[in-house]
């Protein structure tokens, strides 16, 4: 089963190629605006990775992804930026948890190997999480952890 991308670029040729490119790997969506790109992941998620450019129209791409963490946390966020300055790749991976940084015009395979590493980050960071509310122990499970526990002198 491919992983369910979404790709968020104001440029539609940046944004066919990006899909064009990513597709044959992954389930991919597209947004034009960071507005779109809201709509889709209220409608049509979970999604595990967002490929953002890092200069939307309307809303700059830095408070998208600012949304888009407080909307959806577990959300592995990937920017692509036309000509970034180093000041605006620190920026963005220090206030929005940015797991990669690409140039638009990076070799495809290295985002295809950085997109498939961004998926795995996101397997290990739902998969941890403790459903709330319910016993993930056993009982027997329980009753040796209390028995060890309750044997230790502090």
């Amino acid at each position: 089963m491919k992983q369910h991308i979404l790709i968020v670029d104001g440029d539609p040729l940046a944004l066919t190629y990006h899909e064009h490119i990513l597709s044959q790997h992954f389930s991919v969506e597209t947004a034009t605006s960071a507005e779109d790109a809201l709509a889709r992941l209220r409608q049509n998620g979970p999604f595990a990775v967002v490929v953002s450019d890092l200069f939307l129209p309307t809303r700059g791409g830095k408070s998208f992804l600012a949304k888009v963490q407080r909307l959806c946390p577990d959300i592995v966020n990937i920017v692509l930026a036309a000509n970034p300055t180093p000041e605006t790749i620190m920026g963005a991976i220090n206030e929005n948890h940015v797991f990669g940084f690409f140039c638009k015009t990076a070799p495809p395979a290295e985002l295809i190997r950085k997109i498939r590493a961004a998926l795995e980050h996101h397997r290990h960071q739902s998969g941890l999480r403790l459903p709330y509310g319910k016993n993930v122990l056993t009982s027997e499970e329980r009753d040796y952890l209390h028995d060890l526990t309750s044997s230790w002198p502090c």
